[in-house]
Protein backbone atom coordinates (compact mmCIF):
# COMPACT_ATOMS: atom_id res chain seq x y z
CA UNK A 1 0.00 0.00 0.00
CA UNK A 2 1.59 3.07 -1.05
CA UNK A 3 2.09 6.49 1.10
CA UNK A 4 -0.88 8.57 1.97
CA UNK A 5 -2.36 10.28 -1.60
CA UNK A 6 -3.04 13.14 -2.59
CA UNK A 7 -6.19 12.86 -4.16
CA UNK A 8 -7.33 14.42 -7.58
CA UNK A 9 -9.70 16.84 -8.08
CA UNK A 10 -13.14 17.66 -10.31
CA UNK A 11 -11.92 19.85 -13.15
CA UNK A 12 -14.92 21.82 -12.67
CA UNK A 13 -14.06 23.32 -9.19
CA UNK A 14 -15.98 26.25 -8.13
CA UNK A 15 -13.70 29.91 -8.60
CA UNK A 16 -14.51 30.68 -4.80
CA UNK A 17 -12.88 27.87 -3.45
CA UNK A 18 -9.76 28.24 -5.61
CA UNK A 19 -9.60 31.87 -4.62
CA UNK A 20 -9.65 30.91 -0.95
CA UNK A 21 -7.35 28.33 -1.30
CA UNK A 22 -4.60 31.31 -2.35
CA UNK A 23 -5.41 32.60 1.23
CA UNK A 24 -4.92 29.33 2.49
CA UNK A 25 -1.83 29.00 1.08
CA UNK A 26 -0.57 32.04 2.49
CA UNK A 27 -1.84 31.11 5.79
CA UNK A 28 0.35 28.10 6.19
CA UNK A 29 3.62 29.84 5.02
CA UNK A 30 2.90 32.88 7.67
CA UNK A 31 2.27 30.05 9.92
CA UNK A 32 5.59 28.62 9.31
CA UNK A 33 7.33 31.93 10.89
CA UNK A 34 10.44 31.50 8.71
CA UNK A 35 12.27 34.09 9.94
CA UNK A 36 11.59 33.21 13.54
CA UNK A 37 14.68 30.64 13.96
CA UNK A 38 18.06 30.52 14.67
CA UNK A 39 19.99 29.10 12.51
CA UNK A 40 22.78 31.12 10.03
CA UNK A 41 21.47 32.55 7.26
CA UNK A 42 21.54 29.96 3.96
CA UNK A 43 21.41 27.27 6.68
CA UNK A 44 18.13 24.67 6.30
CA UNK A 45 16.11 24.25 9.37
CA UNK A 46 12.59 22.72 10.34
CA UNK A 47 11.18 25.78 9.10
CA UNK A 48 12.80 26.07 5.55
CA UNK A 49 12.28 22.58 5.13
CA UNK A 50 8.50 22.97 5.72
CA UNK A 51 8.44 25.53 2.83
CA UNK A 52 10.23 23.27 0.41
CA UNK A 53 7.83 20.88 1.20
CA UNK A 54 5.14 23.24 0.47
CA UNK A 55 6.04 24.40 -2.23
CA UNK A 56 6.33 21.23 -4.32
CA UNK A 57 2.26 21.68 -4.86
CA UNK A 58 -0.32 19.21 -4.23
CA UNK A 59 -4.08 19.28 -4.84
CA UNK A 60 -4.99 20.16 -1.38
CA UNK A 61 -8.28 18.41 -1.17
CA UNK A 62 -8.40 18.83 2.57
CA UNK A 63 -8.64 22.11 2.34
CA UNK A 64 -11.08 22.17 -0.73
CA UNK A 65 -13.10 19.82 1.74
CA UNK A 66 -13.15 22.15 4.58
CA UNK A 67 -13.92 24.86 2.05
CA UNK A 68 -16.57 23.58 0.39
CA UNK A 69 -18.25 21.85 3.66
CA UNK A 70 -17.93 25.22 6.10
CA UNK A 71 -19.37 27.34 3.58
CA UNK A 72 -21.92 25.26 2.79
CA UNK A 73 -23.05 25.17 6.47
CA UNK A 74 -22.53 28.92 6.96
CA UNK A 75 -18.95 29.12 8.96
CA UNK A 76 -17.90 32.44 9.10
CA UNK A 77 -15.14 32.51 6.27
CA UNK A 78 -12.12 33.40 8.91
CA UNK A 79 -12.67 29.90 10.76
CA UNK A 80 -13.41 28.15 7.38
CA UNK A 81 -9.61 29.30 6.25
CA UNK A 82 -8.32 28.41 9.93
CA UNK A 83 -9.59 24.70 9.59
CA UNK A 84 -8.67 24.50 6.11
CA UNK A 85 -5.06 25.36 6.84
CA UNK A 86 -4.80 23.45 10.13
CA UNK A 87 -5.83 20.33 8.08
CA UNK A 88 -3.29 20.94 5.20
CA UNK A 89 -0.34 20.98 7.47
CA UNK A 90 -1.71 17.87 9.65
CA UNK A 91 -1.88 16.34 6.37
CA UNK A 92 1.32 17.30 5.07
CA UNK A 93 3.47 16.28 8.43
CA UNK A 94 2.17 12.68 7.67
CA UNK A 95 3.34 12.37 4.26
CA UNK A 96 6.41 13.97 5.16
CA UNK A 97 6.64 11.01 7.65
CA UNK A 98 5.60 8.32 5.44
CA UNK A 99 8.07 9.39 2.86
CA UNK A 100 10.64 8.28 5.62
CA UNK A 101 9.26 5.00 6.00
CA UNK A 102 8.21 3.93 2.75
CA UNK A 103 11.81 4.97 1.75
CA UNK A 104 9.96 7.25 -1.15
CA UNK A 105 12.32 9.37 -2.66
CA UNK A 106 10.10 11.90 -4.61
CA UNK A 107 6.98 13.49 -3.90
CA UNK A 108 5.34 15.49 -6.36
CA UNK A 109 7.76 15.52 -9.08
CA UNK A 110 10.81 16.11 -7.14
CA UNK A 111 12.87 14.83 -3.98
CA UNK A 112 11.05 13.70 -1.13
CA UNK A 113 12.42 15.88 2.03
CA UNK A 114 14.30 13.14 3.73
CA UNK A 115 15.94 12.20 0.46
CA UNK A 116 17.13 15.89 -0.35
CA UNK A 117 18.09 17.34 3.73
CA UNK A 118 17.90 13.62 5.22
CA UNK A 119 15.89 11.69 7.74
CA UNK A 120 16.49 13.69 10.59
CA UNK A 121 15.78 16.98 9.80
CA UNK A 122 12.70 15.58 7.91
CA UNK A 123 11.31 14.07 11.25
CA UNK A 124 12.21 17.26 12.79
CA UNK A 125 10.14 18.81 9.55
CA UNK A 126 7.21 16.43 9.98
CA UNK A 127 6.79 17.15 13.70
CA UNK A 128 7.44 20.87 13.17
CA UNK A 129 4.23 21.11 10.86
CA UNK A 130 2.34 18.67 13.35
CA UNK A 131 2.50 21.49 16.01
CA UNK A 132 2.23 24.56 13.67
CA UNK A 133 -1.41 22.84 12.78
CA UNK A 134 -2.20 23.01 16.76
CA UNK A 135 -0.68 26.66 16.86
CA UNK A 136 -3.20 27.66 13.80
CA UNK A 137 -6.02 26.42 15.36
CA UNK A 138 -5.25 28.78 18.12
CA UNK A 139 -6.92 31.68 15.58
CA UNK A 140 -10.44 29.83 15.96
CA UNK A 141 -13.02 32.39 16.96
CA UNK A 142 -14.85 30.38 19.08
CA UNK A 143 -12.91 29.09 21.83
CA UNK A 144 -15.57 27.25 23.67
CA UNK A 145 -15.53 24.69 21.00
CA UNK A 146 -12.33 23.87 20.89
CA UNK A 147 -11.89 21.25 23.41
CA UNK A 148 -14.07 19.25 20.89
CA UNK A 149 -12.19 19.65 17.79
CA UNK A 150 -8.88 19.22 19.61
CA UNK A 151 -10.07 16.08 20.55
CA UNK A 152 -11.18 14.88 16.98
CA UNK A 153 -8.13 15.99 15.76
CA UNK A 154 -6.20 14.12 18.55
CA UNK A 155 -8.76 11.12 17.53
CA UNK A 156 -7.93 10.72 13.73
CA UNK A 157 -4.15 11.41 13.94
CA UNK A 158 -3.98 8.55 16.18
CA UNK A 159 -6.74 6.33 13.68
CA UNK A 160 -3.78 7.74 11.12
CA UNK A 161 -0.89 6.88 12.65
CA UNK A 162 -2.65 2.92 13.81
CA UNK A 163 -3.07 2.79 10.18
CA UNK A 164 0.31 3.48 8.90
CA UNK A 165 1.26 0.57 11.56
CA UNK A 166 -0.94 -1.59 10.90
CA UNK A 167 0.31 -1.29 7.09
CA UNK A 168 3.65 -1.42 8.21
CA UNK A 169 3.56 -5.31 9.56
CA UNK A 170 1.29 -6.81 7.57
CA UNK A 171 1.43 -9.44 5.48
CA UNK A 172 -0.33 -10.12 1.75
CA UNK A 173 -0.51 -13.66 2.73
CA UNK A 174 -2.90 -13.23 5.75
CA UNK A 175 -6.21 -14.73 5.75
CA UNK A 176 -8.11 -11.55 6.42
CA UNK A 177 -5.43 -9.47 4.37
CA UNK A 178 -8.52 -8.26 2.40
CA UNK A 179 -10.22 -7.16 4.99
CA UNK A 180 -7.09 -5.84 6.93
CA UNK A 181 -6.58 -4.08 3.87
CA UNK A 182 -9.54 -1.81 3.79
CA UNK A 183 -9.28 -1.41 7.57
CA UNK A 184 -5.62 -0.04 6.45
CA UNK A 185 -6.34 1.99 3.96
CA UNK A 186 -9.45 3.75 5.99
CA UNK A 187 -7.54 4.52 8.84
CA UNK A 188 -3.94 5.76 7.45
CA UNK A 189 -6.02 7.79 4.42
CA UNK A 190 -9.75 8.37 5.51
CA UNK A 191 -9.05 9.57 8.81
CA UNK A 192 -7.04 13.05 8.09
CA UNK A 193 -9.53 13.14 4.80
CA UNK A 194 -12.95 13.33 7.16
CA UNK A 195 -11.08 15.80 9.66
CA UNK A 196 -11.41 18.77 7.40
CA UNK A 197 -15.32 18.23 7.05
CA UNK A 198 -15.91 17.03 10.99
CA UNK A 199 -14.67 20.13 12.06
CA UNK A 200 -16.53 21.94 10.42
CA UNK A 201 -19.96 19.76 11.05
CA UNK A 202 -19.24 20.32 14.58
CA UNK A 203 -18.17 24.21 14.31
CA UNK A 204 -21.91 24.96 12.86
CA UNK A 205 -23.18 22.84 15.76
CA UNK A 206 -24.07 19.91 13.29
CA UNK A 207 -21.89 17.35 15.33
CA UNK A 208 -24.56 14.51 14.82
CA UNK A 209 -23.73 14.49 11.44
CA UNK A 210 -19.62 13.80 11.91
CA UNK A 211 -19.88 9.78 11.91
CA UNK A 212 -21.42 10.48 8.08
CA UNK A 213 -18.44 12.20 7.07
CA UNK A 214 -15.99 9.83 8.59
CA UNK A 215 -17.76 6.92 7.13
CA UNK A 216 -17.98 8.45 3.73
CA UNK A 217 -14.20 9.75 3.39
CA UNK A 218 -13.14 6.03 4.69
CA UNK A 219 -14.94 4.46 1.70
CA UNK A 220 -13.91 7.37 -0.73
CA UNK A 221 -10.22 6.69 0.77
CA UNK A 222 -10.64 2.90 -0.19
CA UNK A 223 -11.64 3.15 -3.79
CA UNK A 224 -8.99 5.93 -4.50
CA UNK A 225 -6.64 3.39 -2.73
CA UNK A 226 -7.34 0.83 -5.00
CA UNK A 227 -7.57 2.83 -7.93
CA UNK A 228 -3.77 3.63 -7.44
CA UNK A 229 -2.80 0.45 -6.85
CA UNK A 230 -4.06 -0.83 -10.52
CA UNK A 231 -2.06 1.62 -11.45
CA UNK A 232 1.03 0.71 -10.07
CA UNK A 233 0.18 -3.05 -9.90
CA UNK A 234 3.31 -3.85 -12.45
CA UNK A 235 5.48 -2.28 -10.20
CA UNK A 236 4.66 -2.79 -6.37
CA UNK A 237 4.36 -6.23 -7.37
CA UNK A 238 7.38 -6.56 -8.89
CA UNK A 239 10.00 -3.96 -8.67
CA UNK A 240 9.42 -3.05 -5.35
CA UNK A 241 10.25 -6.79 -3.90
CA UNK A 242 12.05 -6.88 -0.94
CA UNK A 243 11.93 -10.86 -0.65
CA UNK A 244 10.19 -13.40 -2.97
CA UNK A 245 7.11 -13.78 -0.15
CA UNK A 246 6.95 -9.87 0.89
CA UNK A 247 6.30 -7.45 -1.10
CA UNK A 248 7.16 -3.86 -0.25
CA UNK A 249 3.81 -2.42 -1.23
CA UNK A 250 0.80 -3.84 -0.68
CA UNK A 251 -1.02 -4.02 -3.57
CA UNK A 252 -4.57 -4.90 -3.84
CA UNK A 253 -4.62 -6.91 -6.93
CA UNK A 254 -1.99 -8.98 -5.77
CA UNK A 255 -3.07 -9.49 -1.99
CA UNK A 256 -6.43 -10.86 -4.87
CA UNK A 257 -4.39 -12.81 -6.27
CA UNK A 258 -2.70 -14.60 -3.17
CA UNK A 259 -6.12 -14.93 -1.44
CA UNK A 260 -7.70 -16.77 -4.65
CA UNK A 261 -4.42 -18.54 -4.70
CA UNK A 262 -4.91 -19.94 -0.96
CA UNK A 263 -8.35 -20.82 -1.30
CA UNK A 264 -7.36 -23.17 -4.31
CA UNK A 265 -9.86 -21.05 -6.50
CA UNK A 266 -10.18 -20.81 -10.47
CA UNK A 267 -7.00 -19.98 -12.32
CA UNK A 268 -8.63 -17.48 -14.79
CA UNK A 269 -9.68 -14.90 -11.94
CA UNK A 270 -8.78 -11.62 -12.97
CA UNK A 271 -7.60 -9.71 -9.82
CA UNK A 272 -7.73 -6.49 -11.67
CA UNK A 273 -11.31 -6.60 -12.17
CA UNK A 274 -12.38 -7.55 -9.03
CA UNK A 275 -10.00 -5.17 -7.71
CA UNK A 276 -12.17 -2.55 -9.61
CA UNK A 277 -15.23 -3.93 -8.49
CA UNK A 278 -14.02 -3.87 -5.07
CA UNK A 279 -13.31 0.00 -5.51
CA UNK A 280 -16.82 0.54 -6.85
CA UNK A 281 -18.36 -0.98 -4.02
CA UNK A 282 -16.64 1.30 -1.79
CA UNK A 283 -17.91 4.25 -4.11
CA UNK A 284 -21.06 3.50 -3.92
CA UNK A 285 -20.77 3.43 0.04
CA UNK A 286 -19.62 6.67 -0.02
CA UNK A 287 -21.91 8.46 -1.77
CA UNK A 288 -24.92 6.94 0.04
CA UNK A 289 -23.44 8.67 3.03
CA UNK A 290 -22.24 11.76 1.27
CA UNK A 291 -25.33 12.20 0.32
CA UNK A 292 -27.41 12.10 3.55
CA UNK A 293 -24.40 15.08 4.69
CA UNK A 294 -26.37 18.30 6.05
CA UNK A 295 -26.46 21.64 3.74
CA UNK A 296 -25.02 19.83 0.88
CA UNK A 297 -21.69 19.43 2.66
CA UNK A 298 -21.04 16.36 0.96
CA UNK A 299 -21.45 17.71 -2.44
CA UNK A 300 -17.80 18.11 -3.04
CA UNK A 301 -17.23 14.56 -1.86
CA UNK A 302 -19.92 13.90 -4.37
CA UNK A 303 -17.78 15.35 -7.06
CA UNK A 304 -14.69 13.50 -6.33
CA UNK A 305 -16.44 10.30 -5.96
CA UNK A 306 -17.93 10.47 -9.51
CA UNK A 307 -14.78 11.39 -11.10
CA UNK A 308 -12.84 8.38 -9.70
CA UNK A 309 -16.07 6.43 -10.75
CA UNK A 310 -15.26 7.66 -14.23
CA UNK A 311 -11.77 6.60 -14.02
CA UNK A 312 -12.45 3.06 -12.81
CA UNK A 313 -14.16 2.95 -16.19
CA UNK A 314 -12.10 4.05 -18.21
CA UNK A 315 -9.14 1.93 -16.55
CA UNK A 316 -11.33 -0.67 -17.64
CA UNK A 317 -11.76 -0.03 -21.13
CA UNK A 318 -7.65 0.11 -21.72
Amino acid sequence: MSATADYMLPSGSHENIDTLLGKVEVLMFEALRLDAGFNALGQIDARSAAAYHLRSGGQRVRARLAIASGLASGLRLDDVLCIATCAELLHNASLIHDDIQDRDSHRRGQPALWAKYGSNLAICTGDYLLSTAYGVLCTFSQPRLLPAMLAVIHERTATAIDGQCADLSMRFDQPDAIRRYVQIAKAKSGALLSLPVELTLIATGQGDAVPLARKACANFAVSYQIFDDLQDATIDCESDSVSKDQPKCLNIVYILTSQNSLVGAEKSFDSQAAARDLGLQHLALCDAMALQMPNDSGALLLDLSAQLRGMFSSAECC
